[in-house]
């Protein structure tokens, strides 16, 4: 019941207590992992890592999943820092490593942590699956580990996630206003079209204008069937159908709003309306050191090693998250706006995103320095 209820309300804050936690029989050599306080995520890290003897060090990340977190602002190296000193890491092991989760990248600054604390922070897998091979290599991370994949069964959590609020209020509204046959059939009409989509992804899009089109047929096809059953089972009205299809549309506006912002394969929509702005490489400025390729989630960097410089080899896959600009020690990327303005990397490391993909949720000098 705890899944399912943290599923459904996937997207609001919901906080476990943070500490350093045992998993198995730990001692002073074994690795140490850390996460943030949000349950589901720490729920599955337990599971994930039953059999395996080491330390979870939860940090306070607000409620919210790291990669939410650290992109509002709302986890940062500060707040490892914090757990480090509070849970006395340093007179629980004798190595002095941190395993951070590389979704947390946009804003955790593993050189501020060691400054402060004497840990170093490596980037462990994307994905919690992936947690065993890590382990079992050494806490080495492989490239395919450090990409985000979006499998059939968390497509239909993300759909859960949508689908459950709006059905239930379209529900809930109806209910009185039209009669439980008419509520019923708008619920469906919501479950038919989130699921739906989630279900075909990434076959069809849902970026761009041609999002449009998907949403159509979602309207069309999820109130065509709910008025066929309703049909069905008892005859409908035209009041009926007009109810229907407003939900349906209603539906669809709900997720325009961000849709492609909340999947972990296509970039927010709302923080380019009207001024798209893309990921630029300054050659001359670029050493080599890779750590924008190891912590980017879609392989949109990759190592030119003969000319040991950095290419930005699939720019059309690439998130807009930011977190190859806080890791690039050279200051070597930055973000550029269609009318030419630049977001510089000091500003990109000072600042994260609001609810409106705007930055100006500010990361204060103690956050950044501990």
């Amino acid at each position: 019941m705890g899944w399912l209820r943290d599923t459904i309300f996937r997207l609001m804050p919901h906080a476990t207590t943070p500490g350093l936690r045992r998993i198995g029989n730990p001692g002073p050599d074994d690795p140490v992992l850390v996460t943030g306080n949000f349950t589901l995520t720490v729920r599955r890290m337990e599971r994930e890592l039953q059999g395996y003897d080491v330390w979870l060090l939860v940090a306070n990340s607000r409620g919210i999943n790291v990669w939410c977190a650290a992109g509002g602002g709302h986890f940062t190296h500060h707040d490892v820092i914090a757990a480090v000193r509070a849970s006395r890491l340093a007179e629980r092991v004798s190595h002095r490593r941190l395993v951070l989760p590389q979704l947390a990248a946009t804003g955790v600054e593993p050189r501020l942590i060691q400054d402060a604390t004497g840990f170093e922070g490596h980037w462990g897998p994307a994905r919690l699956e992936d947690l065993h091979e890590f382990l079992d290599r050494g806490c080495k991370v492989t490239k395919k580990q450090r990409l985000m994949r979006f499998p059939a069964w968390e497509r239909a959590e993300m759909a859960t996630m949508w689908a459950v609020p709006v059905a239930a209020i379209a529900a809930l509204v109806l209910t009185f206003a039209a009669g439980g046959r008419v509520a019923a059939a708008a619920a469906a009409v919501v479950a038919l079209e989130v699921y739906g989509i989630f279900l075909v992804l990434p076959g069809v899009p849902i970026v761009g204008w041609r999002k449009l089109i998907t949403f159509a047929a979602a309207v069309l096809l999820s109130s065509g069937a709910a008025v066929g059953a309703l049909a069905l089972t008892g005859g409908v009205g035209a009041g009926a159908i007009v109810i229907l299809s407003l939900t349906a549309a209603v539906t669809v506006a709900v997720l325009s709003i961000d849709l492609a912002g909340s999947t972990p394969w296509y970039p927010s929509s709302i923080n380019s309306l009207g001024n798209h702005f893309h990921l630029e490489l300054i050659t001359e400025r670029c050493t080599g050191a890779a750590e924008c390729v190891k912590v980017c989630p879609r392989d949109v960097l990759h190592m030119d090693g003969k000319n040991r410089v950095v290419d930005i080899a699939r720019p059309d896959s690439c998130l807009l998250c930011g977190a190859c600009i806080v890791q690039c020690p050279d200051d070597a990327l930055q973000f550029r706006f269609e009318d030419g303005r630049v977001v510089e990397p000091a500003v990109v490391r000072t600042t994260r995103l609001n609810m409106l993909g705007r930055r100006t949720v500010a990361v204060d000098a103690e956050a950044r320095h501990g």
